[in-house]
């Protein structure tokens, strides 16, 4: 389970829209697509006719009921992209609106983290539904892989008021985040699997670096090329920094 990962800063996840496809270069080895997909079909766990690259939303999971047992910090639709081009406004709407009841009922309120690479689409809909910036109990997060895909989604980040995250996982090359800042949480990974490339530390410290001198807490999900064996050290220690509210 996420809340027992060490190496995951989730709680859990709350999944009513599934639905994905290869965007950019961090997403040739899917963790998705490739492995989550697959094996929940193969468990029955999604029906037989759908395939990985539609949009699919789940009636019985699209509800208060399905999301209030969760706490601490749950990822809203990790299997897929909510803000994905085939995810309808209307079904963006309705995930949104079960967030914002839910977190309304309750005593101690969770921190949903909404997480994307499609930063334009996300900024369109979160600006137009909270012009105010967003409610406390939400977080959005953007992945990027390399310098390019920073300087291309994380200015649509910036659009967003809130408790803004950068996650650059898999970190493919070196990124100066300086242009980008302030965020509230930045958060490094590398890719796991039998193709994986692999991450140099030297990116790793420099990504540190400018977060420690800019007071940004700093969590590193894992270094080397494994899942199974997480390699989460950097010169020593581990970097479990969390936002002031994020308990997991």
């Amino acid at each position: 389970m996420a809340k027992k990962n060490p190496g995951d800063v989730l709680s859990g996840d709350w999944n009513p829209v599934i639905g994905c496809e290869r965007y950019s270069a961090g997403c040739r080895a899917c963790w998705y697509l490739d492995g989550i997909f697959p094996w929940q079909q193969r468990l029955g766990n999604i029906p037989a006719g759908v395939r990985p690259d539609e949009s699919h939303a789940f009636p019985k999971r699209l509800s208060e009921d399905a999301l209030y047992p969760k706490n601490g910090i749950v990822g809203v639709v990790q299997h897929g992209d909510l803000f994905w081009e085939k995810v309808p406004e209307a079904t963006i709407d309705t995930v949104l609106s079960i967030v914002d009841a839910v977190a309304a009922r309750k005593r101690r309120t969770p921190k949903y983290l909404l997480w994307t690479k499609r930063a334009r689409r996300m900024a369109e809909v979160l600006t137009r539904r909270y012009p105010a910036g967003l409610p406390g109990h939400l977080a959005v997060a953007v992945s990027v892989e390399n310098q390019a895909t920073a300087d291309e989604r994380l200015p649509e980040l910036a659009r967003v008021k809130g408790t803004r995250v950068v996650v650059l996982e898999p970190l493919l090359g070196p990124v100066d985040l300086s242009a980008h800042l302030p965020l509230e949480w930045i958060i490094v990974g590398s890719e796991t699997g039998k193709r994986a490339r692999p991450l140099d530390l030297a990116w790793a410290r420099e990504i540190r670096d400018q977060a420690i001198g800019h007071g940004i807490p700093f969590f590193i999900k894992q270094l080397g090329t494994s899942h199974k064996d997480q390699l989460r050290e950097l010169d020593g220690r581990t970097w479990d920094e969390f936002p002031k509210g994020f308990v997991k």
